[in-house]
Formats: C-alpha cells, structure tokens, sequence
C-alpha cells in the first residue's frame, strides 16, 4: 500500500508477521520494546540512536503530542502483530510504520546477532470504513490470541486479566478502569457501547464465533 492511498483522519487495520514466519517476539523484553517503542516513535521529529526499554514501565519520553497516529488497539503475538491506527497526519502511518519497523529490527538483531530483514516486507494496511466493522475488528485484534489460542489456559471469566506473558493486548484497556500507562484511544470503539461490560460481551460472543468458523474452516480443508 502506497502512503498516496492512506488518509489523514481515517482508522486502518494495520498488521504484518515475521520474515518466514518466524518468531519476532521471543520473550517479555521483546514486546516490552516493541510496545515502548510504539509510543517512543509516535513523533515527527528524527530520532536517533538505540534506546533499550526495561521493566517495568518508564515513559519519561511521553509529553509530546502524538503526532504521527492514534492507537486505538493491539495485539502482538510470538510471529505477528495487528495494529488499528487512526492517521492524523499526512503520511503519519507509514512514517510511524518505518520508524517502528526499523528500530524494532535493529533491537532485534543486535540482541540476537543476526543480520537482515525481520518483518516480511512492507507492512499490511486496511482502511476500516464504518463503525460496525470497528466494533468487529477491534474485538478480532484485541483478542487475537484466543483466536490462534496462545494461551490455551485462559478464563473467559471478566475478573480474569488478559496477562500472559506469550502476547500482549490492549483488551484490558477496553475492560478495566484500573490499567495504568493506557495506550489507546478505546473510546473510538467504546462509544457504540452502553459500558465496558457490554464490550466485554459483545467480545466474548465475537470472538467465540470467530473461533468456531477457523476451526470449521480448518476441518473442511483436511477432511478426508
């Protein structure tokens, strides 16, 4: 997707997974960095050098406006990410996208002494045009890891904090009003809602459905 086909205002569906397949978060430091990263480079300006994050949360580079774009909601798993983002600026996401990109696959091979590309290729970008298919993706990204079942040990039960320590998800944002350190605008979302706890129905309903029709899909193909 070329930075002439993303506008400035409107909310995308931004994703993308490691070269090969490969895993690009190995342990919690990995998406520590990625996640300090999102909000280090969230910026305008050029930012040099290579700054390592480390437990727990420090955003002393938080302050700035966000210039580039909004977070709206995330999921990171061990081989992919999936990112909505609102642009609020010309060529905001692709500049974000590069800066992350890059910074995070320089992180990346330095700690692990490898060299080359990490991602594969330019990342994914789908515009999101009404707000119903927000509410639906936005469940399908914050939850992600229950659809590919990450964590196969995880209560459905609202008290139970999404945690683990094989993904990170800004689902807890959407439910909780205790999270400190937030990084999305859920109100974008959250506004189709009477409260969090009907989200958090919706999200239940949703991504069960969702999981039925990847398993469905999946016993179709290797039947026989």
């Amino acid at each position: 997707m070329s930075k002439k086909e993303l506008y400035t205002g409107e909310l995308y569906h931004v994703y993308n997974r490691g070269v090969d397949k490969r895993t690009v978060f190995e342990d919690k430091q990995d998406f520590y960095q990625f996640l300090e990263m999102m909000d280090y480079f969230n910026q305008d300006r050029s930012l040099g050098g290579l700054k390592i994050y480390k437990y727990p949360v420090n955003l002393k580079h938080r302050g700035s406006t966000s210039v580039l774009v909004e977070v709206v909601a995330f999921c990171l798993l061990p081989n992919h990410y999936h990112l909505i983002l609102r642009q609020v600026c010309d060529g905001g996401i692709s500049k974000f996208m590069q800066k992350l990109g890059t910074g995070y696959t320089m992180y990346f091979n330095k700690k692990n002494e490898r060299n080359g590309a990490l991602f594969q290729g330019r990342f994914k970008a789908k515009m999101i045009e009404v707000q119903e298919h927000l509410e639906y993706l936005s469940v399908y990204v914050n939850l992600n890891f229950k659809i590919h079942k990450v964590d196969k040990n995880l209560s459905a039960r609202r008290k139970k904090k999404y945690d683990g320590t094989a993904y990170r998800s800004s689902f807890n944002e959407y439910i909780y009003d205790d999270i400190k350190n937030r990084r999305c605008v859920s109100g974008v979302v959250l506004q189709s809602f009477r409260s969090k706890q009907d989200y958090f129905k919706y999200a239940n309903r949703q991504v069960m459905a969702m999981i039925d029709k990847k398993d469905n899909e999946f016993n179709t193909k290797h039947r026989g």
